[in-house]
Order: structure tokens, then sequence, then C-alpha cells
């Protein structure tokens, strides 16, 4: 058993170009006493020579290589060497700010009901310059509780568990593997409070490589399924995902949950998520998109939609968008 009360853990992926930068921001804590495990998942870049170069100088990181397995496989791996009663995520081309550990142990020795706690960011691009806009996530068990139940409320690289709760909701689902972070804190808000600090934790990089930025469908699509399975847990039926490796289409989901209606009712929250995407999805993505309205899945605000569009100067995907509508309402 270890005598640290914290363990981070950090997946990486040919991210040579930043990986240095992020193990310096956690090696530069304040609260410096913890176990700092690495995966390199078959990097195909120089990642893994300068996190073994890193280690060889600080004996708190724990490098492991493997060949490419993904991000949940990873992360499990890493989750299942902890002993420490805390673990802290981090990604690999992030800076954690110095105080950021020290804020979140303090909070949660304040609060024993707390499974994850998380906090502020800014946004950088891959330069490392700070983004215009800022976003910030909600603050108070209650708020994020609420936040959940429609969108993430939790920006995942800024996390810290307490462990025992995260085992107990099960750790990371293969199935879920565009949005595995926002599956596990639903199934976390059953079993314990979750919230974030007021304070700034992170500089969050946002590049258009990022897999939340380049696989955007499927993460919508995976949410939409992950609120599905955190709705049917609530009313105290069995997870209708449990141990699938793989989730089921959604001409499946009505005869799975034995019970007419439920397949549309998700097309329907998947086709509302992606309404802010429409002047910029790709064109496949935009054709599918209008064939699932033109099927009679209704989008609120759909006006609006369609003005967004317009006022990105996308008049073709306007007039798609209306006629497609259109027809929705005859089906």
């Amino acid at each position: 058993m270890s005598a640290s009360r914290l363990s981070v853990v950090m997946p990486m992926y040919n991210a040579a170009r930043f990986v240095e930068a992020a193990i310096d921001s956690i090696l530069a804590q304040t609260m410096g006493d913890f176990i700092f495990y690495i995966v390199d998942d078959g990097s195909t870049d120089a990642s893994g020579d300068i996190a073994a170069r890193k280690a060889a100088t600080d004996r708190r990181i724990r490098l492991i290589r493997q060949s490419n397995q993904g991000i949940v496989a990873s992360m499990n791996r890493m989750l299942g060497l902890v002993e420490t009663p805390f673990v802290a995520r981090m990604d690999a081309d992030d800076i954690s700010l110095p105080d950021r550990f020290a804020l979140q142990l303090a909070h949660f020795d304040r609060t024993p009901t707390l499974g994850a706690l998380g906090g502020q960011y800014v946004e950088i691009d891959n330069g490392g310059r700070r983004r215009s806009g800022h976003f910030r996530q909600p603050v108070g068990c209650d708020d994020v509780r609420a936040e959940l139940e429609l969108r993430p409320a939790v920006a995942n690289p800024t996390v810290m568990f307490r462990t025992d709760a995260l085992r107990k909701a099960g750790l990371y689902r293969p199935a879920f593997g565009y949005c595995e972070d926002y599956d596990l804190f639903l199934r976390l808000s059953e079993i314990a409070d979750i919230d974030n600090l007021p304070d700034t934790l992170l500089l969050y990089r946002r590049s258009p490589e990022q897999m939340s930025v380049a696989n955007n469908a499927q993460q919508t699509e995976q949410a939409a399924y992950a609120r599905l399975a955190h709705l049917v847990r609530k009313t105290g039926a069995a997870d209708p995902f449990r141990d699938m490796a793989r989730l089921p289409p959604l001409a499946d989901l009505d005869a799975l949950l034995k019970k007419p209606g439920i397949g549309r009712m998700v097309e329907t929250d998947i086709i509302a998520a992606r309404r802010y995407a429409v002047a910029s999805m790709a064109d496949s993505e935009f054709v599918d998109y209008c064939k699932r309205l033109a099927s009679g899945v209704r989008l609120e605000a759909a006006t609006r939609t369609v003005v967004r569009c317009l006022v990105n100067r996308r008049v073709d995907r306007a007039f798609r968008l209306a006629s497609s509508l259109v027809a929705g309402v005859f089906v």
C-alpha cells in the first residue's frame, strides 16, 4: 500500500509536441506527494521516449508502454494499479496549474460525500495562446447534478476522484469510447456527489486534432445513449448496456428495452444536441442529419437552426435544412 494519498493517471498517444509541458506541470504541483502513472498507448512519435526520460529523473513517475488499445483500456489499466484514496485525471496535451492538487484535496477533506471534483479551465491553442471566450463549469453539487442530466458538467482533465467511489461506479466502459467520461460521471452521480471548484485548475488545449473535436458526431450519439441508460437506472431497472462491448443501433432500442418509441426518443435527443453544429459539420454528417429530419424527427428551435446556417453564410445548407423540416411535418 502506498503512503501517498494521491495517484495521477495520464493516457498518452502521439503527444510528443505537448507531453513534456504536461508532465512538468504535474511534477511542479505544490502538493507533490503522489504517484504518477502514464500509459504510452502505442505512440508512433517520440512521446514514449520523452516520458521515459522524465521517468528516469523522477521516481514518482510509473511509465507503462503498450500496443495501441484506446483510452478506455489505458485508463482502466492505470486505475487497476491505484492504491491511493484519491486519483486525479490528466491529459497529455494540457497544463495543470500549480495549486490544482492542493485545492482539490482540501475540498475533499471538507466534503466526505464527494465522489468527484473538477474545476474551471482556460482554453489555449496549440501555441499556448489563450483563446477568446470563456465557459464556466457549474459550481455546487445540485447545479452539477442538474447539468449532468442534459450534458457534461465536469471538464474531464480537471477531475479528481475518490477512488472507492470511482470503483463502485464501475470505471470506464468500452462501449462508450467517445464519451467515456460523461457515461462515468452519470453513473457516479447516482452514488455520490460531484462538484466543481470555482478556481481555475487547468490550461485546456483545444485543437482540431482532438478526439472530442474530430469525433463530435459519435460523441453526441453516445452521450444520448448514456443519458438513456441513466434514466433507466434511475427507475431501478438494470442498465440496458451493461457488459456490452458495442452499443446497439437505434433501430434495436425499442426491442432491447421492450418499449416502443425509445429509439425515436434517443434520435430526437441526438438531433437536438447536434443543431449547433449544422453549419460546420462534415457534408456526410449534414446529409444524414437532414435525412433524419425528413423522416419525422422533431427539432426544437428549428427556425433558429436555419438562421444559424444563414448567419454562417451556408445558404445551401439553410435551404436543404428547411426542405427537410417541411418534409418531416408530413411523415
